[in-house]
């Protein structure tokens, strides 16, 4: 299937199952994204009449070159889809599990009526991933947010971190058996490290595209908590201008509060300019790492944060395709 010298690796439950793919697999796509979506693997395969694969395996992929594969993640098989002519079948994968796993996670997905009582972001995220037995990796920023008493009512857990997460402008998703709480567009890992920085010059482009627009790009922030000594609501700004975003609900402190308010303004300020790219497969291009580009236009060179990477590897060699946004600086 992969020229040159790039190949893959695919275990199915710790089963290296690579060589039953070559002799039918078509393409390789893993998509890691940093926003809201869960990390996704697709592979397609030249259908003869194999075996249907069972959901809920657990897929591992690395790709690269021959002798230095790049893991690439681990995924959960919850759609197998046919097609035809010509006959085709396309496993989809998801690192969040859809349904239980082969390792015993259980479903993120299914919803839930119970309460938190007042904790830290940390000590929720830990109690939602002992449940399914995933690990945990919250930055240390974010896991001494104290939360007030949450309600989740017929909310899945991810839609419950998701929403969470939002709130805080942070990433909330499941990858390789992890659930992840960051910072988004911080350009660091859950430990506080920075995230591969990547220099890119034009010639190592193949196709890109950037754009700026001003549709929704809101200027001021403004939210509101509840002042128990004065007895009233209490509203706190972030930015200046028009237009005025007003977050909905009430706040118990300051400080929540103006962080919020700030978090949504960063948000806004990130989205403006938007950039795509196309080239040749680049492994260690993934969501929150940071490429650099010289020798293209004013307007373009710079510092971009990478907001979803997409390696895809086929009979024709395998590619890259990023999406990336102004970092937002200070």
């Amino acid at each position: 299937m992969v020229g040159y010298a790039l190949d893959y690796r695919i275990t199915a439950n710790n089963d290296d199952i690579t060589s039953l793919l070559q002799k039918y697999c078509a393409q390789i796509t893993v998509t890691d994204a940093a926003g809201y979506q869960s990390d996704s693997l697709s592979i397609t395969l030249n259908d003869p009449g194999i075996a249907m694969p069972q959901t809920g395996a657990e897929l591992c992929v690395a790709m690269g070159d021959k002798g230095a594969l790049t893991p690439m993640g681990k995924y959960i098989v919850d759609e197998v889809g046919l097609s035809f002519p010509p006959h085709t079948m396309t496993i989809s994968a998801n690192a969040a599990p859809f349904e239980g796993s082969s390792s015993g996670c259980s479903p993120l997905q299914s919803q839930r009526q119970r309460s938190f009582k007042a904790c830290t972001l940390k000590e929720l995220v830990c109690s939602i991933a002992t449940e399914h037995r995933l690990e945990v990796a919250v930055s240390e920023k974010l896991g001494l947010i104290k939360l007030d008493h949450i309600d989740q009512m017929d909310e899945s857990d991810i839609h419950l971190l998701t929403r969470i997460a939002k709130e805080y402008d942070a990433i909330a998703k499941v990858n390789g058996g992890t659930i992840l709480f960051v910072e988004r567009g911080a350009g660091y890992n859950s430990r506080g490290e920075p995230m591969p920085v990547v220099h890119l010059s034009q010639e190592q482009v193949t196709r890109g595209s950037a754009k700026i627009s001003l549709r929704g790009a809101f200027k001021k922030i403004v939210s509101t908590y509840r002042d128990i000594a004065a007895a009233k609501d209490v509203e706190v700004v972030a930015g200046e201008g028009d237009p005025v975003y007003r977050i909905k609900g009430v706040y118990s402190n300051k400080e929540t509060a103006l962080q919020a308010a700030k978090q949504r303004l960063a948000f806004y300020e990130r989205g403006k300019w938007t950039l795509s790219l196309s080239l040749p497969f680049t492994p260690e291009l993934v969501a929150e790492s940071r490429i650099v580009l010289d020798g293209f236009r004013t307007g373009i060179n710079g510092t971009w944060s990478v907001t979803k990477a997409t390696h895809s590897m086929s009979s024709s060699g395998a590619t890259t395709s990023i999406e990336g946004e102004r970092p937002v600086s200070g």
